[in-house]
């Protein structure tokens, strides 16, 4: 016959001291800790979305090739890794709630379980459970141990989403500053520099990696160098970022680091494609990389209608993407029209229209009046903006900045005399003269149902 198994102490007095400890100090600042965490992210995808977009429209002078694209992975990045962070929080939560639920229940009954005493089971069953499971108190510290392991990890991701906002922030202040002061063929240069560097900087990396390398005196000394400088891209983060690491480094085995962090990696990276998807359609609703139609397309502007190319669909606070008029369906015989100018305008038109030499003579109250009437004629002359076939000559744009986000622009209310019954569309092109090859900003459909 079997026997039943009796409850032991199952650790030393000095780890229920530290049990006794724990209770009563690091768990609730931890359940503080993760609870204001998981409220502060739940804000984070809403407050990256207003930045975003407000540097998009703002800052962003490019809209197509690797400028455009390098913003939009970071601000993917720093989403996907807010989501991470919401379950690694959101995991050490429940993780310590369901341990002080534990502690509690130890408090209540100190011996903790009596497997001989489960009913409805046998001897063989009973002895099973407590080698798998063991005395709840050392299962209790086990916990405890897997509650502080997510909590570090969950502040290591911290540490990466500062580190990827500050170089963020940091490319951005130099595009947007350094930018618009050098040409492009010093700009061209730049970058080339800094190209070199980055790949020199990466195959010194390589190098002084080397099992070899590394053996020989002068290469510790460079190494160490090399990773010294590589603080610089932690932001100040390095050593907090370095304690949590090395202390995982030399507590678990090599292998088990490895095939974590390359589960990790497969994962992240694959959050962080859906992510860059989802923004992608997000920024641009013509944009459908998972669920395609076989006869939908959105990429004709004449074929489309847009949202946010009309005020009574658009939603409050959203930018206008490139221009909107009053409503999709028209009863008066005029049209708002709205057109945004976003900073990556700013390249076309800084080509078709160069600023002339002012005289420095002139008040400073004098030359800004002038720059205004020249700014707005330039507007008027370089804008096309055609109601079906008819082409407005001076479609008397004026300056406006729209909405709580004070979105800057241009606005007009045209009064067309060939609005016909249904369907109708206005074109906004950009166009030098009447030889050059016009710019195609947007075409805009929509119905003209007058009243009775």
């Amino acid at each position: 016959m079997i026997e039943s198994p009796t409850p032991e102490p199952s650790f030393l007095p000095d780890q229920e001291e530290k049990l006794r400890e724990l209770t009563t100090q690091s768990w609730n600042l931890e359940l503080v800790i993760s609870g204001a965490a998981l409220f502060a992210i739940l804000q984070l995808p809403e407050l990256l979305d207003q930045v975003f977009d407000y540097l998009r429209f703002n800052f962003m002078s490019q809209t197509t090739g690797l400028q455009a694209i390098l913003p939009s992975l970071a601000y993917s990045m720093m989403k996907a890794i807010g989501y991470v962070l919401f379950m690694a929080f959101l995991t050490n939560f429940v993780m310590r709630a369901f341990w002080v639920g534990l502690v509690g229940l130890l408090a209540v009954y100190p011996s903790g379980i009596h497997y001989d005493r489960i009913p409805f089971t046998t001897p063989f069953a009973q002895k099973k459970m407590a080698d798998d499971m063991g005395p709840l108190d050392r299962y209790i510290l086990r916990l405890d141990q897997r509650c502080n392991i997510v909590f570090a990890v969950a502040f290591l991701f911290v540490l990466i989403l500062i580190v990827v906002a500050f170089s963020y922030l940091l490319i951005l202040l130099v595009y947007s500053v350094l930018r618009p002061f050098l040409s492009s063929e010093v700009w061209q240069q730049v970058k080339i520099g800094a190209g070199v560097l980055f790949g020199l900087y990466v195959l010194a990396g390589i190098v002084l990696s080397l099992p070899k390398v590394r053996a020989n005196p002068s290469g510790i000394v460079w190494h160490y160098r090399l990773v010294t400088v590589s603080k610089l891209m932690y932001w100040g983060m390095h050593k907090p970022f370095l304690f949590i690491i090395n202390t995982f480094y030399s507590h678990l085995p090599y292998q088990k680091i490895l095939r974590t962090v390359l589960v990790m990696m497969v994962v992240f990276i694959g959050l962080l494609l859906v992510e860059y998807s989802s923004d992608l359609a997000r920024t641009d609703r013509r944009v459908s990389t998972f669920n395609r139609r076989h006869l939908y397309t959105a990429r004709v502007d004449s074929l489309f209608v847009n949202p946010t190319a009309y005020d009574n669909q658009l939603a409050e606070g959203a930018y206008v993407d490139v221009a909107a008029i009053q409503a999709d369906v028209i009863r008066e015989p005029f049209i708002r029209l709205y057109i945004a100018y976003p900073k990556a305008l700013d390249t076309l038109l800084t080509r078709l229209a160069p600023e002339p030499t002012w005289n420095d003579t002139l008040l400073r109250t004098e030359k800004r009046r002038l720059i205004a009437e020249w700014s707005c004629q330039q507007t008027n002359r370089l804008m096309r903006i055609s109601v079906n076939d008819s082409l407005y000559a001076n479609p008397d744009l004026l300056f406006t900045r729209r909405g709580s986000q004070e979105q800057r622009g241009w606005q007009t209310v045209l009064i067309p005399t060939n609005l016909k019954m249904g369907k109708n569309t206005l074109r906004i092109t950009i166009q030098a003269d009447s030889l050059a090859k016009p710019e195609e900003l947007m075409t805009i459909p929509f119905w003209y149902v007058p009243e009775n």
